[in-house]
């Protein structure tokens, strides 16, 4: 049965996946199902954070979590911020009673309890919130462990679908700045009867002068010669 129940929550978060394919909205998503499974109602629910490589940290609450704010949740030395870090799970019975994680603002928000987990096998944790005062004793603990568990196989596939896309994203970017920067180039080459390394001087020289960025100052260029060149490439 239990087997069954864990299937259960797999195939939700897949398709939680295959709905909300930007991160984001996985997150939100996953959250959700979170609150949901473990029977955290608001003002309690869940919240999910990851870290990503020279990215900004990014987090999603469950709908009606009337939690702390993400900087407070998962700021420096928060119980998020420690799991995120590498740091063991982290159980709080009372939340207003507790001095060992002061300032996380939950209590102010009407919740008393809170376990958070990390999400192995990623930068990631799970933040599970209750208005009552010792939820998370050693069987509700557990209970979220095996969710956290299942959590973070989906979440694998869904921040490695974030770096393809982050990935794809740069590459088109970057080509589409080439191809700008090459365009303006050639005009300047024409207009000027000079090299292709001096046009590209003169594009530097006009960009470190303005402040601008090269690209804009190629697109500049383009666009004084004509408006119909496109340099946008569609999938």
């Amino acid at each position: 049965m239990a087997e069954n129940v864990r299937q259960t929550v797999y195939e939700e978060l897949l398709d939680a996946l295959l709905l909300e394919p930007e991160l984001e909205g996985f997150l939100a998503a996953a959250a959700e199902i979170s609150a949901q499974r473990l029977g955290l109602a608001a003002p309690g629910g869940c919240s999910i954070a990851v870290e990503r490589i020279r990215r900004p940290r990014l987090s999603a609450p469950s709908l009606g979590l009337s939690g702390p704010a993400p900087d407070l949740e998962y700021g420096a030395g928060s119980p998020g911020d420690t799991v995120l870090g590498g740091g063991p799970g982290v159980v709080i019975r009372d939340l207003a009673a507790d001095q060992q994680w002061p300032g996380t603002g939950a209590a102010a928000a009407g919740l008393r309890s809170a376990v958070v987990l990390p999400l192995h096998g990623n930068r990631g944790a799970l933040s599970c919130y209750s208005d009552r005062p010792g939820l998370f004793d050693e069987r509700e603990t557990e209970r979220a462990k095996e969710h956290a568990a299942e959590t973070a196989k989906v979440l694998r596939l869904a921040l490695l679908l974030d770096a393809r896309a982050h990935r794809a994203a740069n590459l088109q970017a970057a080509l589409e700045s080439r191809t700008v920067v090459d365009l303006a180039a050639g005009i300047i080459m024409g207009q000027n009867g000079c090299s292709q390394q001096a046009a590209i001087d003169i594009l530097r020289s006009v960009s470190n002068t303005r402040n601008i960025k090269i690209r804009n100052v190629a697109a500049g260029v383009v666009s004084a010669v004509s408006d119909r060149v496109n340099t946008h490439f569609d999938e």
